[in-house]
């Protein structure tokens, strides 16, 4: 059984991070600058305003007699103490007193309800509520447990160095005054609760390590979008070093094959780079390179990144987060570009993807952050709509029909093949009028066969058709919109940002299926949707067939973050592949949802036993 001790211990492991932190010590001693320090406020009050939902979830779990010694502090947390405004309150008056302005409070409260929501929308690695409402638990008391040993000091720091009211930091005192009985009080509640739910001291390890870990007092009061609002040129972020690049070339069996008008496939050929830096931490990411579209093969992008890619990350340092992404955005034109010895090569996509969500994974990983906190998100969940390949039509309409009962509302259809009436036709029957159809032709007709195939397909009402022509052909593109009336969708012809400029030029499409292998990673693909975003032109976010959970977390986490999605690709997971490589689950569940993905880098573990067994090649750099 797991002791008073060690859970004291577990807090105050947590909280010396806290105060040990370059963040905190930088506050406190008065080398943050004033605006840093009022968005330190800002973040107490994001995090803490809306606190009693917590508290009360975390009260509803409790035993009898221990939900008495949580009752006090949920009722000051609600404002129902006799002695004591609501916590709230508090907040608000610490807001109003370092001088924010009321729309600005607003939307704070905004921002706390919308924590809260996103939270609720987020997947967590733990199977049951008893093992949820132990994290939230041990989150809600190790916040009693380091306030009630800092918020003095902090306090202290706000009046004296940044010349912050004293009335107006009431909160703070609070905590200090209150917190240490709480905190106190906390680990006992915490033993009681193991105890009534017969919680084995591993599972509390394994839980207290993912909730309490990566310095999460940091990652709630200094969040990387608040460090990159205040940050400045004298006190840059601690740049590292990647010591070592591994790059494994995977073969993962599919349950069935997946063919469409150019291409047939039966297993996943991912190529996953792992990243590992100076300060002993990993990070990994993934692409699938196509030869007809970017004109990278597996071999060739194995290469690319040994010799081209590796030698420039071993001579660069990288910081955390932000400046990361940033130098990845500011390199993606370089990195990608093609030369006259590589004339078959249009980008070099793949290679810098695999390259680049490698380096986010490690740098957001030391930093104690998600890829969420870079691109935050707009909506709660992905609806991710089914896909068809060419199939014979009773084996389409068998799949479609399994699909419609899993609740998708979305379907794409591969054609350009000799049977596509009949497939399109056996599709549409199985699911209804209910289901929306698309179509994909993988550039397989001229312009003129594309507008006579569509108009027999017409009466299955497609949304669109994706690559109706070849990639090249943006004039044919442009004809079968004109005269198909079918909206166009650009896969294919859209691979550089150069590309999106073409395709908007020419009024060629109306919408871009941005897919990040594709279209170079995060930073090309960011590039590409705000053209399309400027432009009025939709975008899906597709996928590579047969990726792993690494790629579909970072497409995901892509998704979310786009202001408007017309269509999302991908998330199959399992459905699709015989096995993953990652300890979470993303394949998609009823209708086609996904919840977000919020941990550490992109959200995901890699199960480096299973990358072993299922690479077929594997290749190290060393700097």
């Amino acid at each position: 059984m797991i002791s008073a001790e060690q859970i004291t211990q577990a807090f105050d492991d947590s909280t010396r991070e806290f105060r040990d932190s370059p963040e905190y010590q930088s506050l406190v001693t008065g080398n943050a600058s004033a605006e840093a320090a009022r968005e330190f406020i800002r973040n107490v009050f994001r995090t803490h305003y809306l606190s009693s939902h917590i508290v009360a979830l975390c009260f509803a779990s409790l035993p009898s007699d221990a939900a008495l010694l949580l009752k006090e502090n949920l009722l000051e947390e609600m404002g129902r103490s006799e002695e004591e405004k609501p916590h709230a309150a508090l907040l608000l008056e610490l807001a109003r007193g370092i001088g924010l302005p009321e729309d600005e409070i607003d939307q704070l409260i905004a921002d706390a309800r919308r924590r809260i929501a996103t939270f609720c929308a987020v997947r967590l690695p733990v199977a049951t509520l008893r093992e949820l409402c132990l994290s939230l638990l041990l989150e809600t008391m190790s916040f009693e447990f380091m306030l009630s040993r800092c918020s003095s000091e902090i306090a202290g720091a706000l009046s004296k160095r940044y010349g912050f009211s004293k009335p107006a930091l009431r909160w703070f005192e609070l905590h200090s005054e209150v917190d240490i009985r709480h905190a106190e009080e906390g680990v006992i509640v915490v033993q009681d609760y193991l105890a009534f739910h017969q919680i084995a001291d591993e599972l509390f390890d394994r839980i207290a390590r993912f909730t309490l870990g990566d310095n999460l007092f940091v990652r709630h009061y200094f969040p990387p979008a608040s460090r990159q609002r205040t940050r400045s040129k004298a006190s840059p972020a601690k740049a590292r070093h990647v010591d070592s690049m591994t790059i494994y070339q995977l073969r993962i069996p599919f349950h069935q094959s997946f063919r469409h008008a150019l291409q047939s496939r039966e297993e996943s050929d991912a190529v996953i780079v792992k990243i590992t830096g100076s300060d002993g931490r990993t990070g990994f990411g993934e692409s699938l390179p196509r030869s007809y579209v970017t004109g990278e093969t597996t071999e060739s992008m194995v290469t690319h990144i040994r010799e081209r890619l590796a030698p420039k990350i071993f001579s660069d340092s990288f910081a955390a987060g932000w400046e990361t992404l940033e130098y990845l955005q500011a390199v993606l034109s370089q990195w990608t570009r093609s030369d006259k010895e590589d004339s078959s090569v249009i980008a070099w996509n793949a290679a810098f993807c695999a390259v680049e969500l490698a380096l986010l994974d490690w740098s957001l990983r030391a930093d104690h952050c998600a890829l969420a906190d870079l691109l935050p998100p707009r909506r709660f969940e992905i609806v991710y709509s089914g896909v068809i390949s060419a199939d014979a039509p009773a084996d389409a309409a068998a799949l479609a029909e399994r699909m419609a009962r899993l609740g998708l509302r979305q379907i794409k259809v591969k054609v350009g093949t000799a049977d596509d009436f009949a497939r399109l036709e056996a599709v549409r029957n199985a699911v209804g009028d209910k289901v929306e159809l698309r179509a994909d032709a993988n550039g397989a007709w001229s312009a003129q066969e594309a507008i006579e195939s569509l108009q027999r397909l017409a009466k299955f009402k497609l949304q669109s058709i994706e690559q109706p022509v070849r990639a090249c052909d943006l004039n044919g593109m442009k004809q079968v919109r004109d005269e198909s009336r079918i909206p166009v969708m650009a896969d294919e012809s859209l691979i550089t940002p150069e590309q999106a400029r073409k395709l908007i030029a020419s009024s060629a499409c109306d919408y871009f299926n941005i897919r990040l292998s594709k279209c170079g990673g995060i930073a090309g693909s960011l590039a590409i949707a705000k053209l399309a975003q400027e432009a009025g032109i939709e975008i899906q976010v597709g996928a590579q067939v047969g990726e792993t959970g690494i790629l579909s977390a970072a497409g995901r986490t892509f998704a979310a973050q786009l202001p408007a999605l017309a269509f999302a690709e991908g998330s199959f997971g399992t459905w699709l592949l015989a096995e993953d490589v990652t300890f979470e689950n993303v394949a998609f569940g009823f209708g086609g949802r996904a919840p977000l993905l919020r941990t550490r880098g992109l959200s995901v573990t890699v199960k480096e036993d299973v990358l072993e067994r299922l690479a077929i090649s594997k290749s190290e750099v060393r700097r």
